[in-house]
């Protein structure tokens, strides 16, 4: 087992680029570019859980599919650039300009936990079945040995080993889940993508959820990224956190800081609207925003959210605001916010 070197960086993710061509007319010709993600930088250390946080449609997802390299096989005239490194096994893999051939023996270190447990799930297949696949594919275990690592999985996440006969419609969205992270866990994984892992779940199964990936998540000294929309819940687990809007980061720093000391106008706006469960407590004052988030296919020019900001001046137009380190590890897109 070759050793991992923690003195670099797990992931390191470089201006990374997304569009998505809208294809149209009589002759199907491109005519628009939609731009999920537009050049976003940052990078993910090893055992660490970095939270990922913004409205639907902000890029979230699409930043996930791309880090595990399925993008392509969803969407195949997407266009991707910019740099997805990894660090693995004592090499420096590019999960964007590096061949399928040279990437496929690193894909067991780079697994993924999907947002519906009721569709991520074949149903043709038995529990064992879908646990064991990732072992088939990256491993060269017997029948016997797949047998005892999918009944030692499913006893990780809180499942009963003889369960694994069962097929997915026999259990409940929480149950599936745990199938999903047992799937997730098969191949031994260095950095786990979390995409929405808990959003379709009842609330109480996910407490239940998120104490079970913690708690994996310190046994196996893995690192996470934590793709939610519910802040609380990525404060609770994340050790940084990153706003992204319309396709760009806005904010990026250890979670405490961004979530009790905002900096950047939406990220505020964002917060504003998590309500306080203690009563004795007033609730945030909120901050309503006016108008839409803007087509990605016709974004403002400058700054993303320049349309909706209460701060925003002319020159907000003129470019993208780089990310700027306004506090220790804080960084805040916005040349206004001192």
């Amino acid at each position: 087992m070759i050793k991992r070197d923690h003195t670099k960086p797990l992931a390191d993710i470089r201006d990374l680029k997304v569009h998505f061509p809208v294809f149209g007319g009589v002759l199907s010709h491109k005519i628009a570019t939609v731009k999920a993600v537009d050049g976003i930088t940052f990078s993910i250390n090893p055992r660490e859980i970095i939270g990922m946080v913004g409205e639907s449609g902000c890029g979230k997802t699409t930043v996930g599919r791309a880090m595990v390299n399925i993008l392509k096989h969803v969407a195949p005239d997407v266009e991707i650039s910019g740099d997805i490194h990894y660090h693995l096994k004592g090499k420096n893999i590019n999960f964007v300009k590096d061949s399928s051939a040279k990437i496929r023996p690193y894909r067991s270190d780079i697994q993924m936990i999907f947002q519906d447990p009721y569709a991520s799930l074949n149903p043709r297949m038995t529990v064992a079945q879908i646990v064991s696949e990732p072992l088939q594919l990256h491993t060269n275990m017997s029948k016997v040995e797949q047998k005892e690592r999918v009944g030692w999985l499913l006893d990780k996440v809180g499942l009963n080993p003889e369960q694994a006969r069962r097929y997915p419609h026999e259990f409940s969205g929480g149950q599936r889940q745990r199938v999903g992270i047992a799937r997730a866990l098969a191949t031994n994984p260095e950095l786990i993508i979390c995409d929405e892992p808990v959003s379709a779940l009842d609330v109480s199964i996910q407490a239940q959820v998120i104490n079970l990936m913690q708690d994996l998540q310190d046994e196996f000294n893995m690192s996470y990224l934590f793709i939610a929309h519910d802040l609380s819940v990525v404060e609770h687990i994340s050790d940084r956190i990153i706003v992204m809007y319309l396709g760009n980061i806005v904010e990026m720093g250890k979670a405490r800081d961004v979530y009790h000391h905002p900096r950047h106008p939406y990220s505020k706006a964002l917060l504003s609207a998590v309500p306080l469960p203690d009563p004795t407590r007033k609730n945030r004052k909120r901050i309503v925003l006016e108008g839409d988030v803007p087509n990605p296919m016709n974004k403002p020019s400058g700054c993303p959210f320049r349309t909706r900001c209460p701060l925003a001046v002319p020159s907000c137009a003129d470019a993208v605001p780089p990310l700027e380190e306004h506090a220790a590890g804080h960084f805040v897109a916005c040349p206004i916010v001192r």
